[in-house]
């Protein structure tokens, strides 16, 4: 078993618990958030159980009680990189979800110092997203990873990893505690919690009473069936989640002996709290595992001796004192692919290693919205250095502070400079515009039965493109993806209002439906629908992306995806990425190696194989050079990249974009019946989740709510707020625009549900319907109402007058958005789905994030935060 073989086949298990908070005052919206003594227990068995179970070597299992954010984030570092078999990371502690003002519904777990303060700041926390983030880098991954999340809110982690390409999916798998917006016991101080309790259970005895391995789905399984006899603190059925694609059901976590009957589970308020759910060694099995233990000690320090292994565990080296610098490297959402995969290549490249042959340098890669990252930089700096302090945070939008930034085109860069501030007494941003890192030229794809001929498909404006397929005598269309969130979307923003009036381009783009948020989720939108309607969309729509798009188009098409080729405008810029060092000022600690891990990674991306990196993710090496490996679709020499957007013309036309959209009108409906009082108060309640879609609107922005509660034949609602403008959320704004929000937002938490009534449901929609603006009124301003409700009441009405209702909606024209805090309020027939197709709406039940789902789709119409 020794040898290197042996190393290089590792197992590791990394066991985070935090028992003990260093903050005793947590606020009063924060009550509960204390020290935890269940989870020491949690560590101390869990140990003992993996310790015994034939896949973790004990020296290979590592407990941290209590870390840090550092402390944390280090060795989740070490364990990814030194890990070649399965990874195990557990984590049991406070988690929350961040629903206030400007949040996206993203789950925090809480480190040793974590602690909540006024406004949306979160010292001592560590976003979910970073740590999957992390885990997903790095080019000697592990073959599998498992993540164990046990604490309030757990399920909410989905929503990340289903944001994961699939062969990052295929490489994690997640075990949840809880499904997603519920809070969870933590049982008592003599056991563990009860979630960890039933895995130790099952961990230690095996997946069938005679015993055998325990694989990760049978896990799940069995745990899932243990829990349903417990309630969340919220009342519901205790429903543990796991996100894992079907490969990963056979993952072998833990091969007990076999042996009798399992014994009882304890944990939760039902436990009796004197059982002992940890497995407990008989003699004979002691003395075995001794004897086991010395011989592979004896044999593992031959090994050592003779090997000298370069990776830390021989005499030659020992990278384990090593520890690598961890750089965060954010870019444009369109670049993150390349982006990844050239920073593993750097990550495992010879640049990378010091004179042990350790590796020197981590790298995480995470992206926001290209719009925010500019804002964030330009005139949230303040605030993204110490963050909470004015009670904003462009963590919850943007995310950590990078060490290096990479948009798409220089114009990012340059915009994000406040040259008239304070910003270079916080921070400076350091690139070279002229020198970008790669070329890609914008291209229209489009079905190639729609395409010109491969001698007429560059060369040409895009107004001349469009015209000729719009010649073939078809009901053709064109779609980009959102300008604030990518520079390629921008770039094709900027094409389109070369051909026609920006206010046309947009009332265009919204008719088609939502707006996808990269290239990628555009033309695998298009390429994913299965119904003939769905296909018949796909067959007629062109989509403005760069030019590596294709190749997403070409991944995610199916048997009934279309052909598509590629044309190339030449009035559209292009994308030139750069790269921009970002130094912070009050992290000087250890500034000089940092700058240093800088500029290798900057060196090596401009080295061959970092051009190489790019090139094999369908970039070009030059604005001129031809692509040596096109893609069917694509032309290997279609002339030079046109330029890239510049930051004027940036700027132009994202003002553009604001204007063409308007401001929104949107009435919300909040259903006050006395069964909603479940559902009033607390994290991702009914008024928080109302409160964040408020918080998108900007000062033009018109909308009202109502409270949809009544007895007897009275008006079905009543106003909470008045239909018009209320100010805005953002910092920027002026004071009197912000005191305006926070009136607002007082107004709703003032609201209060009223346990004596009903909600008209139907009454109310239709009222609200009825003051839209219609025919002739509407001036084109985007429209929509948003009903909150628990769909208590829809059974109210009987089939008949649900058809009515459904027929009405139809005939009106405005978007109805149905939150319904019903799991299964969005299933097949329900009244709320039927309401929402028949808008052209949406339907968003509880087996998603409400709160982030709400908030995009109130972004889609808002004019703030843009």
């Amino acid at each position: 078993m020794a040898g290197p073989e042996q190393h290089e086949g590792t197992s590791r298990a990394l066991l985070v618990g935090v028992a003990h908070y260093a903050n005793k005052r947590p606020l009063r919206f924060a009550a509960g958030l204390g020290d935890i003594a269940a989870v020491q227990q949690n560590l101390d068995e869990l140990r003992d159980v993996l310790g015994t179970g034939g896949v973790f070597d004990e020296d290979r299992i590592e407990a941290l009680s209590s870390p840090g954010v550092e402390q944390f984030e280090n060795r989740l570092g070490h364990a990814r990189d030194h890990t070649d078999q399965l990874l195990l990371v557990y984590f049991a502690g406070h988690g929350i979800v961040d629903t206030r003002t400007g949040g996206h519904g993203r789950l925090l777990l809480g480190l040793r110092d974590a602690k909540v303060e006024h406004g949306p700041g979160f010292p001592g926390w560590i976003r979910w997203d970073d740590v999957l983030n992390r885990l997903c880098s790095g080019e000697n991954r592990p073959r599998h990873t498992v993540v164990v999340l046990d604490c309030c809110y757990a399920g909410n982690a989905s929503a990340a990893w289903e944001e994961l390409d699939e062969q990052d999916q295929q490489r994690v798998s997640l075990l949840l505690a809880v499904q997603k917006n519920q809070r969870i016991d933590a049982g008592n101080a003599r056991t563990p919690t009860p979630y960890t309790a039933h895995l130790i259970r099952h961990l230690g005895r095996g997946a069938r009473p005679a015993g055998g391995p325990v694989t990760l789905g049978g896990l799940h399984k069995r745990v899932s069936d243990d829990l349903k006899a417990l309630k969340t603190v919220g009342g519901r059925e205790w429903n543990p989640q796991a996100c894992r694609k079907d490969s990963a059901d056979d993952e072998v976590l833990a091969r007990p002996p076999g042996g009798g009957p399992l014994p009882p589970a304890t944990g939760g308020s039902q436990g009796t709290g004197e059982e002992h759910p940890g497995p407990r060694p008989r003699p004979a099995r002691l003395i075995t595992a001794a004897l086991l233990a010395v011989t592979a000690a004896l044999t593992a320090a031959f090994w050592w001796i003779t090997s000298g292994d370069s990776d830390g565990d021989g005499p030659s080296a020992s990278c384990a004192h090593h520890a690598p610098l961890e750089l965060r490297v954010l870019t444009d959402p369109d670049l993150a692919p390349v982006i990844r995969k050239a920073a593993d290549g750097f990550v495992a490249s010879d640049a990378n290693r010091d004179g042990d042959n350790c590796r020197r340098t981590g790298v995480t890669v995470y992206s926001a919205g290209a719009a925010d990252t500019v804002e964030a930089f330009r005139t949230q700096y303040g605030e993204w250095a110490h963050v909470g302090r004015s009670g904003f945070n462009p963590m919850s939008t943007v995310g950590p502070q990078p060490d290096v930034w990479i948009p798409a085109s220089s114009a990012s860069a340059r915009r994000a400079q406040d040259e008239g501030g304070n910003q270079s007494s916080v921070l400076t941003l350091d690139f070279d515009g002229e020198r970008p890192l790669a070329y890609a030229p914008m291209v229209l794809l489009l079905p190639e039965r729609l395409a010109e001929p491969e001698g007429a498909r560059a060369g040409r404006k895009l107004a001349d493109l469009l015209t000729a397929m719009k010649g073939k005598g078809e009901q053709t269309e064109v779609r980009r993806a959102d300008p604030r969130n990518t520079d390629a979307a921008l770039a094709a923003a900027r094409g389109l209002y070369q051909t026609d009036a920006p206010r046309n381009v947009e009332l265009g783009q919204r008719r088609q439906g939502r707006t996808a948020p990269t290239g990628k989720d555009l033309v695998c939108g298009l390429a994913g629908g299965s119904s003939a309607e769905a296909r018949a969309v796909d067959r007629r729509t062109a989509v403005l992306v760069a030019e590596p798009t294709l190749g997403a188009y070409q991944h995610c098409v199916g048997e009934t995806g279309v052909t598509r080729v590629a044309e190339y405008p030449t009035d559209v810029p292009g994308l030139a990425p750069v790269f921009v060092h970002v130094r912070w000022n009050d992290a000087r600690l250890d500034e000089g190696e940092r700058d240093q891990a800088v500029q290798r990674f900057r060196d090596w991306l401009t080295s061959e194989d970092g051009r190489k990196a790019f090139q094999d993710q369908a970039f070009r090496q030059g604005s001129r050079a031809p692509f040596p490996s096109a893609s069917p679709g694509v032309l290997t020499s279609p002339g030079p990249v046109p330029r890239a957007l510049s930051a004027d013309e940036a700027s132009d036309t994202l003002e553009k974009y604001r204007q063409a959209n308007a401001a929104s009108r949107v009435r919300f409906l909040l259903d006050s019946s006395g069964s909603m009082s479940r559902w009033w108060d607390g994290a991702n309640s009914t008024r928080e989740i109302l409160k964040q879609s408020l918080s998108r609107f900007g000062s033009e922005d018109i909308f009202g709510v109502w409270s949809v509660a009544s007895a007897g034949s009275g008006a079905p609602y009543r106003e909470l707020l008045p239909f018009g403008t209320h100010g805005s959320w953002s910092r920027a704004a002026d004071k009197s625009e912000q005191d305006k929000a926070a009136e607002a937002g007082r107004k709703v938490d003032d609201a209060v549900p009223e346990p004596s009534q009903e909600a008209d449901i139907g009454g109310a929609l239709r009222e609200a319907l009825n003051q839209m603006p219609r025919g002739d009124e509407d001036d084109g301003h985007p429209q929509l109402i948003v009903l909150l409700t628990d769909d208590e009441d829809n059974d109210r009405m009987n089939a008949a007058r649900q058809d009515d209702l459904v027929t009405f909606v139809r005939g009106r024209n405005v978007p109805v958005v149905m939150v319904s805090f019903d799991s299964g309020g969005c299933l097949k027939d329900r009244l709320d789905l039927r309401l929402a197709e028949a808008s052209g709406g949406r339907c968003l039940d509880a087996r998603g994030d409400l709160a982030r789902d709400l908030a995009a789709e109130i972004s889609q119409v808002a004019q703030g935060h843009q």
